[in-house]
């Protein structure tokens, strides 16, 4: 745009065509320079019209953008054309025309080379927050003569606050073939990425114009918080608590716990447990081994109140309490035998997910957890109230909350509760603040370098 004002400006001062060609010379070299302004208009107002209003992708459109090098050899064409109208020198027109003859095989080529083309993309459902992924991209030319050549494909993945820009170089697809590329991401933050219009660009092969397609397409990944891993500490200074505490078993049969074997009688074995068949059978006294269960139920509830004003140390204590309770809920899922998870949440729509790993179970809370946010409402007297709904006799509750205020404020709960209403709990709640420092022994996440 800049370069037709100066040229049209150039003209009207020096009159130096209309000196010597004449006024129709002069009228074609302003026709020129108002095109050329009105392009670079039209590119600047639709460049500016792209980061503001986003427009829905078509299922192919074709791009066109002029590279710093294309914009100098046009300025020297327009210069060599210009000097060889005002010095009628042929030399300088032959030299104009080689130049503007290859400019248009090289577009021509470019637009017969991306004709067709087609790109599928392939991706993971799921990933964790902080792991990398491979996503690979597959180029087809169905064209049956022309290969294509140095194709740079440019993927687009968003989550509402940071976006990503990937870019696959191929640099030669042979015809009726295809070719395969991959790109590795590591997503940061939790949640859902979309992953937008792939963009398919080429300046083969003289790189003076970069012609291109955009493929509509659309995709999502849900990024979980990061699964650390539960220490020794854990189980031993919070579970055993737990396991230690007195409270009142219904007994399905001598015992609660799970048979093992039937051994020999030693001296101090209840003589309950005589298996009198065994023991007629081999003539000597035989009892039945129980070995102690120790999976029992967990009922997870999870705070998830956040100031509107919260710092980024707030936020990221936040983070760290999903990515903790995650860790837990897998834990259960994956090592308890018998013990069941019910997992409550108090968002903005009260979450409630009780089951095992079987039949996807694990991925369907995994999902939750990605896709949690904030409650700067979050009610603490309903999450306790589901406890108090599904506890069983077996079962712990643990209440996990990223602010030392909302965990003063369950403790009193809790002891209101114990002190008016005996029946409340079978067992009382255990309160955990998700404070990085304080849950050093029992919660590990290791840190990946940045990229």
């Amino acid at each position: 745009m800049a370069f037709g004002v100066l040229l049209a400006a150039a003209e009207m001062r020096s009159e130096l065509l209309l000196k010597a060609l004449g006024f129709p010379a002069r009228a074609v070299l302003v026709v020129m320079a108002v095109g050329l302004s009105v392009w670079g208009l039209k590119e600047l107002i639709a460049y500016q019209w792209s980061k503001t209003v986003r427009r829905p992708v078509r299922a192919r459109s074709n791009r066109f953008m002029m590279p710093v090098e294309g914009m100098i050899y046009c300025v020297i064409m327009l210069v060599l054309l210009s000097g060889s109208v005002i010095g009628r020198s042929n030399t300088l027109m032959l030299v104009y025309v080689f130049m503007a003859g290859a400019f248009i095989v090289n577009g021509s080529v470019m637009f017969m080379m991306l004709k067709h083309l087609s790109v599928q993309r392939t991706i993971p459902r799921r990933v964790m927050a902080g792991e990398p992924f491979s996503v690979q991209l597959t180029l087809t030319n169905p064209k049956r003569w022309l290969a294509a050549w140095v194709i740079s494909i440019r993927d687009d993945v968003s989550n509402g606050r940071e976006s990503l820009h990937p870019e696959v170089l191929f640099a030669h697809v042979a015809r009726r073939s295809s070719g395969r590329g991959q790109y590795q991401l590591r997503l940061s933050q939790r949640g859902q990425y979309t992953f937008g219009a792939i963009q398919v660009n080429s300046r083969f092969p003289m790189g003076l114009v970069e012609r291109g397609l955009i493929l509509a397409a659309h995709d999502q990944i849900l990024v979980y918080p990061r699964i650390g891993r539960l220490t020794s500490g854990w189980r031993r200074n919070v579970i055993s608590a737990t396991q230690l505490a007195s409270h009142a078993q219904q007994r399905i049969g001598t015992f609660h716990d799970e048979f093992h074997r039937i051994r020999e009688y030693r001296h101090g074995d209840d003589p309950r447990n005589i298996h009198w068949r065994t023991t007629a059978r081999r003539n000597e006294l035989m009892v039945r081994e129980y070995r102690e269960s120790r999976d029992r139920q967990l009922i997870l509830l999870l705070d998830l109140f956040l100031p509107h004003n919260a710092s980024e140390i707030q936020r990221q204590r936040f983070e760290y309490m999903l990515s903790f309770a995650a860790t837990i809920c897998d834990d259960q899922l994956l090592n308890g035998r018998d013990g069941d998870l019910v997992f409550a949440a108090n968002a903005p729509q009260l979450q409630v997910w009780k089951g095992t790993a079987e039949h996807g179970g694990r991925d369907k809370l995994l999902d939750v957890f990605a896709l949690m946010q904030p409650n700067l409402e979050a009610d603490l007297p309903s999450l306790l109230n589901i406890a108090r709904e599904e506890q069983t006799p077996h079962s712990r509750t643990v209440v996990i909350t990223s602010m030392e205020d909302r965990a003063e404020q369950v403790r009193w709960e809790k002891s209101v509760a114990i002190n008016t209403h005996h029946q409340a709990w079978a067992e009382p709640p255990q309160v955990i603040v998700a404070d990085p420092t304080s849950l050093a022994m029992a919660f590990s996440v290791e840190r990946l370098a940045s990229a």
